[in-house]
């Protein structure tokens, strides 16, 4: 990571490390057989189903951080070629498709021309909803413009999603488990040597693997893709009744525009045909594969127009680990008392994994863990990877968020040094309570960033003055109450250059914060749930996140901290390689 501070590098190096030190498991990461923390690795030449579809992730790129997950949640593509519209070819002047894999959503925008007539639309998936939409995000929040429900659409708009470079790699995995495990290592879910698991299975032809795999979300649907020497997607065929949809594909890159190359790759040229005839032939302009910001939620009118029967797989991710309640909860008083140093590994060690990862097989060498490790941090950030469930922002805001993201390195407050401020520092590191106050320190946060900073609340139950104007702060200004035993924080007051988190997630002065507190013995339960009308469509509740009592003696003790400079004369801010 390159944070825009010198003297405190090796500072937070230190706290990233100690943050990602334990790691769990979605059904144990520990491969099969393997000694603990032993990273699979396939043997050569191996042909079994579980070589076979680590090798086709590891090999396009999607396997990252230091336990090797597939990380690419959400991609962007632009592309070119022509296109089958009402049964005619069209011309392409725009091609745009957001993909989100973990929604099963995806949104098409084209533009094209078709003798002389000029066409366009938006083609939008989302679960089992389709609609087209003569404006991105019709009809959701205030946005004008109509969304027309296309139920006939949604298997076709679902199989193109599977059916994809990265998509069918996960469907294929997905097949293996009862349980979706989103971003799971494909060597730690079953065991060497077997040909099927599951739904998915795969058998060799002219020395080529050729995997079998059901369609999620499309019942009785089932793809076939077959890979090529490189152990890329070449060609995948999808079965659906009586309809037979080919996918092939070739000429692999990294299509990222030249300043944020991050080695996830993806075709050049990719053909699909319908029952025998070509409805797609896209040439590939660039691509973001770098866990941008993907939505599409539902138009009430297209969800009353749709009668949903069936239901999609709940992609889940690691188990969290339980609460430790190895000791009684302390009180003060007649409340419980929060004082204590306390850590937390839940979001980013105990699943998102960090630091380097071991070069990858395309790799020129030497590649060392370092270089791995700015390339990947794009992508496992929790709030980028959806780990936090995305914010619902108006649409009017989706470019602005995705183009804030492409330039973390120069929009990031962080960069600039300013305090990540609330929610974003993420619960505190040390806690000082009494009767009426409680006080906070915080050692950084949002996996590396943050310089130190400290709150002083009341708890005595009082609340913010009426039509008071506040002074905008980045930590907000807070009043707390209890609920029982839980501590209820308000926040409001906010300075408006601070980010949610990672990813563009900005908000407006008028942010809402209320933090929860709860004690259970040696762990706190944290939530939080944040308001921004101006911006959100609805409140974003985080998961809760267990917070851990470190009972290290050295724990807690703040060592002096250097300052802050920014990088904006480095060669580092004038790339896209997001931090």
């Amino acid at each position: 990571m390159i944070f825009g501070r010198r003297m405190n590098r090796i500072g937070v190096a230190l706290g990233v490390v100690l943050a990602i030190g334990v790691a769990v498991t979605a059904g144990a990461q520990t491969p099969p057989g393997a000694a603990a923390g032993e990273l699979y690795t396939p043997a050569k030449d191996a042909k079994d189903l579980r070589a076979v579809i680590f090798n086709w992730m590891w090999h396009q790129g999607m396997l990252k951080g230091t336990d090797e997950r597939d990380m690419v949640g959400t991609l962007e593509y632009q592309g070119k070629g022509t296109m089958q519209v009402d049964g005619q070819p069209c011309t392409l002047s725009r091609f745009r498709a957001s993909t989100n894999y973990q929604t099963f959503t995806q949104r098409i925008q084209y533009a094209c021309t078709r003798g002389t007539q000029k066409v366009s639309n938006i083609e939008v998936v989302s679960g089992l909803y389709a609609w087209n939409e003569d404006v991105v995000g019709a009809e959701i929040g205030a946005t004008k413009g109509k969304a027309t429900p296309m139920p006939a659409t949604a298997q076709d708009r679902l199989i193109r999603i599977w059916a994809s470079p990265q998509g069918a790699a996960k469907a294929a995995l997905a097949g293996t488990t009862d349980t979706w495990w989103l971003g799971a290592n494909p060597g730690t879910l079953f065991a060497d040597g077997l040909d099927k698991v599951g739904q998915t299975s795969v058998k060799w032809e002219a020395g080529k693997p050729v995997v079998t795999f059901p369609i999620p979300g499309v019942p009785g649907a089932t793809g076939t893709a077959t890979l090529d020497a490189k152990y890329m997607t070449e060609k995948v065929v999808v079965t659906n009744g009586s309809a037979t949809t080919e996918f092939t594909y070739s000429g692999y890159q990294d299509w990222n525009n030249p300043l944020h190359k991050i080695e996830v790759f993806y075709a050049g040229k990719m053909v699909e045909k319908k029952n025998g005839a070509v409805v797609r032939d896209l040439t590939t302009d660039v691509t973001e594969t770098g866990n941008v910001y993907v939505i599409a939620p539902v138009p009430a009118s297209v969800k009353k127009a749709i009668t949903v029967t069936a239901q999609l797989p709940k992609g889940v991710y690691a188990k969290p680990n339980p609460p430790v309640n190895q000791a009684p909860t302390p009180r003060l008083g007649a409340r419980p008392d929060l004082s204590g140093v306390w850590q937390y590994t839940d979001w980013i060690g105990n699943y998102m994994g960090g630091g380097g990862r071991r070069c990858g097989p395309t790799q020129e060498r030497p590649c060392n863990r370092s270089t791995n490790q700015t390339e990947d941090f794009a992508l496992y950030s929790p709030s980028r990877f959806g780990m936090l469930g995305f914010p619902q922002y108006k649409p009017e805001h989706w470019d602005k968020i995705q183009e804030l993201d492409m330039w973390t390195n120069k929009y990031d407050p962080v960069m600039t040094c300013q305090p990540l401020g609330v929610p974003r520092q993420g619960p505190p590191r040390r806690i000082y309570q009494t009767e009426n106050d409680i006080t906070f320190l915080y050692f950084g946060g949002d996996a590396g960033g943050g310089y130190g900073e400290y709150r002083i609340i009341p708890i005595d139950g009082r609340k913010h003055a009426e039509n008071a104007n506040f002074d905008a702060t980045y930590m907000g200004v807070t009043v707390g109450r209890w609920e029982g035993d839980t501590l209820v924080l308000d926040s409001v007051g906010f300075i408006d250059t601070t980010w949610i988190g990672r990813g563009g997630f900005f908000h407006t002065s008028d942010m809402h914060v209320v933090e929860k507190f709860t004690r259970q013995g040696d762990t706190i339960l944290y939530d939080v749930t944040i308001e921004d009308p101006e911006v959100l469509l609805e409140p974003w509740v985080f998961p809760t996140r267990t917070v851990r009592r470190n009972t290290n003696a050295n724990a807690g003790l703040i060592r002096e901290r250097g300052n802050c400079e920014t990088n904006f004369e480095t060669e580092a801010a004038a790339s896209q390689i997001r931090h």
